[in-house]
């Protein structure tokens, strides 16, 4: 019995094995939307856990009155993370600090690779949100915009 329990939870195991062994998750997505580059070293205490999220997001069609083109992701603004050995999600979410209120949006979803168990191929999407009259009382979308991203395991 406990040789099927431990064959049993090695090969549930081994799919994340490579989530679990890393240090870091790195994303890039560069295409006619945006240039972007996220990164994040893995909680030594809380396994599967995020730590130090950080990026660089640069929206190359802004047309928002307002909006900064360039902007610095923070873990403050990593709202969702969710990983497995077959699946990556990150979501991003900040709002305008001053000027007319605004809000960004950033979902990257991707699966795992066949052929690499380091890679993760999938997409993103961008949303920015304004307020009509300045506030958020009356939100509509300014720029929504999707591409693809790639991830990788170090």
């Amino acid at each position: 019995m406990c040789t099927r329990m431990a064959i049993t939870l090695v090969a549930a195991l081994t799919g994340s094995c490579e989530a679990l062994a890393a240090q870091r998750i790195y994303c890039v997505a560069d295409d006619a939307n945006l240039k972007m580059s996220l990164e994040s070293g893995f909680s030594a205490e809380k396994q599967g856990a995020l730590d130090r999220f950080r990026g660089v997001l640069t929206l190359k069609d802004s047309k928002v009155p307002g909006l900064v083109e360039t902007m610095r992701l923070t873990s403050a603004m990593l709202k969702q993370h969710s990983m497995d050995g077959s699946k990556l999600r990150l979501q991003v979410y900040t709002e305008s600090q001053s000027g007319p209120f605004a809000t960004l949006e950033l979902t990257v979803d991707t699966a795992v690779a066949a052929d690499d168990k380091t890679r993760f191929h999938g997409g993103y999407t961008v949303r920015i949100q304004t307020g009509t009259d300045g506030t958020r009382r009356e939100l509509k979308t300014a720029l929504a915009r999707d591409g693809r991203v790639i991830c990788e395991l170090k």
